[in-house]
């Protein structure tokens, strides 16, 4: 039997058009925006959902989903009658899609679950007084993941804190990925950061180093087998 899942996460959705889709962005983005998360919203499992465009137009992600959740048990277990609580029994399929299918059929979807680790700076929320994140997933070399956890507990977190408009930064780890059939395999990571930034803040559309960067931080960074980062801008949120 798995673990069960305890306290606050997300739920992370990375959702891409497959190539040459019948279905356009403006009609998947209305179709999530005005059926399907606020179903998700009805659950009562989620807080608040918030949607994230790429700063960068040649990052593969271009747009992301983040779903506040209180308890993650709600997401395993739901009223312990059905796994997710209703998640899974929101339909997927949609009048306004070519042929009536389902969303799966135009879309890469890459669904993930992260367990929150650690919050660094101001209490508060990505849905409230944040405007952009530095998304940062990291995947270390087999027995590099305790420096990696002390690097960011001992020196990044605070380094990060000294950059114009930062509010703070919260860490996850990944508890489950999936993504649709077909598309090939999930591809997140073990170490997950969002550090956030509000009005004021000087990040461009791409991840640039911290200036000075530290001898710990040139070797986290050459110990990584994978690094995944991106500048994303908040576009909506939406609140239960």
């Amino acid at each position: 039997m798995s673990a069960t899942w305890t306290g606050p996460g997300i739920m992370q959705a990375l959702v891409t058009l497959v190539p040459d889709s019948k279905l356009d962005q403006d009609t998947l983005e209305k179709w999530f925006y005005e059926v399907y998360l606020p179903a998700v919203l009805q659950t009562g499992i989620v807080q608040n959902i918030t949607a994230w465009k790429a700063a960068s137009p040649g990052y593969e992600r271009q747009w992301m989903i983040v779903m506040e959740v209180g308890d993650l048990e709600m997401v395993q277990y739901g009223n312990r009658k059905h796994v997710g609580g209703g998640l899974h029994e929101i339909p997927r399929t949609s009048e306004i899609f070519p042929g009536g299918g389902a969303v799966d059929e135009f879309v890469d979807f890459e669904s993930r679950i992260l367990e929150r680790v650690e919050v660094y700076g101001e209490e508060g929320s990505t849905a409230d007084d944040v405007t952009t994140i530095i998304y940062a997933a990291m995947q270390p070399a087999p027995g590099g993941e305790k420096d990696l956890d002390a690097w960011y507990r001992e020196e990044h977190n605070e380094q990060m804190s000294k950059e114009p408009g930062y509010k703070r930064t919260t860490r996850y780890k990944p508890l489950f990925q999936t993504r649709n059939s077909g598309k090939g395999k999930p591809g997140g990571l073990d170490f997950v950061a969002f550090h956030q930034f509000g009005e004021g803040n000087k990040v461009g559309t791409e991840v640039e180093p911290l200036d000075p960067m530290t001898e710990w931080t040139k070797r986290c960074m050459a110990g990584c087998e994978k690094i995944d980062a991106a500048v994303y801008r908040k576009v909506k949120t939406l609140r239960g």
